[in-house]
């Protein structure tokens, strides 16, 4: 009898959506043989996205009824940390061993790397084959290119001929996860050439690697952030980019997948800044509920300080009351281009294509534009003002004349204020969100009143 077929991805988001109530229901109800129905049909990556929705308790539930240990070690390997941290809590020492030990090295060190220390030594101790490779992985920051590498890389010397090479390939295919290029050393070992597979197969067998090498490699020191690693790749369309010592030396190589997890992760955690707050292991209300305080506390006290700006200017508003329905448009507009201009330069300084030696370049280009967006909606909010009261006739050129500058300001520091933290060695991902909300809702306050005085006579 023939085996099945492999189950293939889901393409259809309402069937994975009904994949994944069903599993819910199926793990509060304790139905083990029914779970292992659906996840012999499921791929472990599907399994592993859905597990994100269940409560810890239900994960351990889940994972305990597998009865794949390839299966599992993949699914493992799939989750996120947090998910991977509590699972493997609940698992004895020999099976989490032997589910490591089934898995690729880096995929292993991304899993030991997130248990508690004591559990991570004990672990590392039943490992058998890969463990001198996970620790030497574990050696490096996990946000580094040497903490997300694949030591496993497919060299040959650069005297051999093609013919050799492709045999190597089919003699070690299983020793490597994955093999994009051949990577070519000299006789110390050192890295001076890079071929792709198709270069290997079109050139004729007896063609020599250093006759059909590119000789310029792109690479990477092991302590490179994982951050420009992902630009590398992105920037000169690569597969793979292999990570070398100061010697020349092959240590590892980073895959596209591992990039693409780099790109989730760095993405995720910039909109985490952005709002202000930051994901931890727990999932707690006080635990959440802490970790959000601070940047509202910031907010908080950036209000009083509006609060207090207003007072300040109390005689203004008796004089002249419909100036304080304005002052939510002026918040308002400037926040929101604030925000704008301060996400581009932080996604710009992620992706490479802002950086710091061409600043004024992007700052002014902002700041253009902020100024385009000011005069667009001084003529519209100055017109609503002159038309809607008429017995202050300056009114609409005054209101119209602090949403110009408060606009253009805006811009100018959303797209700033994320430079100046890169400059500093500050995640400039948090330049946006609160921070700049708050300076903006300040410096708009200070132009609006103001201008109203100079303008109307106050």
């Amino acid at each position: 009898m023939s085996a099945p077929p492999p189950p293939q991805p889901s393409r259809d988001r309402s069937l994975q959506a009904r994949t994944d109530a069903l599993l819910r229901r199926l793990v509060r109800r304790d139905a083990a043989t029914a779970l292992r129905k659906v996840v012999r049909r499921s791929r472990p990556e599907d399994i592993a996205a859905a597990m994100e929705h269940l409560t810890w308790a239900e994960q351990r539930r889940l994972f305990s009824v597998l009865d794949d240990p390839d299966f599992a070690a993949t699914l493992l390997a799939h989750l996120s940390d947090e998910s991977a941290r509590e699972v493997s809590r609940a698992l004895s020492r020999d099976t989490l061993a032997d589910l490591l030990d089934r898995m690729e090295p880096d995929d292993a060190t991304d899993v030991v790397a997130v248990l508690p220390e004591s559990m991570r030594e004990e672990v590392l101790s039943e490992l058998t084959e890969e463990q001198e490779e996970v620790r030497e992985l574990l050696s490096w920051p996990p946000d580094t290119a040497g903490g997300i590498m694949s030591p496993l890389v497919f060299t040959m010397p650069q005297t051999a001929t093609a013919a050799e090479t492709i045999r190597a390939l089919q003699d070690r295919h299983d020793e490597v996860e994955t093999i994009y290029y051949v990577y070519v050393v000299d006789e110390d070992d050192r890295l001076v050439g890079v071929t792709s597979l198709r270069s290997l197969i079109v050139a004729t067998p007896d063609a020599r690697l250093s006759e059909i090498m590119t000789r310029d490699v792109i690479h990477v020191r092991p302590t490179e952030d994982q951050e420009e690693v992902a630009r590398f790749v992105a920037r000169y369309d690569l597969l793979a980019l292999p990570v070398v010592d100061e010697g020349g030396h092959v240590l590892g190589v980073v895959t596209v997948d591992d990039v693409v997890d780099v790109i989730r992760e760095e993405a995720a955690e910039d909109m985490m800044l952005m709002a202000g707050v930051t994901e931890g292991p727990e999932r707690g209300v006080m635990q959440q509920s802490s970790s959000r305080a601070g940047w509202l506390v910031a907010t908080l006290v950036g209000g009083i300080l509006v609060a207090e700006i207003i007072a300040g200017f109390k005689t203004a508003l008796e004089q002249v009351a419909v100036l304080a329905g304005f002052i939510p448009v002026i918040i308002g507009m400037g926040g929101n281009v604030g925000i704008q201009s301060a996400t581009l330069a932080v996604r710009g300084l992620a992706t490479g294509r802002v950086h710091l030696g061409g600043a004024l370049t992007f700052v002014w280009h902002e700041a253009r534009v902020s100024m385009l967006l000011g005069l667009a909606f001084a003529a519209l909010l100055g017109i609503y003002g002159t038309l809607r009261y008429r017995q202050e006739p300056l009114l609409g050129l005054s209101v119209g004349a602090s949403i110009f500058l408060a606009i253009s300001l805006a811009g100018v520091l959303g797209a700033s204020i994320p430079l100046l933290l890169e400059r500093v060695g500050v995640d400039p991902a948090i330049a946006t969100g609160p921070f700049v909300t708050t300076l903006v809702d300040l410096l708009g306050i200070v132009v609006y009143f103001n201008v109203a005085l100079i303008l109307l006579g106050l």
